[in-house]
């Protein structure tokens, strides 16, 4: 049951974090939305995502 949960909080990170990591590129590249939040919040998932 516990590798279950911690499957779940790993894909689940992963996908906020590859969501966010796109947004930032596209932050990065139109003036209209900041990238850099984006990007901090895509490596703050990646990085958790790989801990569990």
């Amino acid at each position: 049951m516990d590798n279950v949960l911690k499957g779940i909080q790993k894909a689940t990170l992963m996908a906020i974090g590859a969501v966010t990591l796109v947004m930032g590129i596209v932050g990065v590249l139109l003036p209209l939305i900041p990238g850099t939040p984006f990007l901090i919040v895509s490596a703050v998932c990646f990085s958790w995502a790989a801990t569990l």
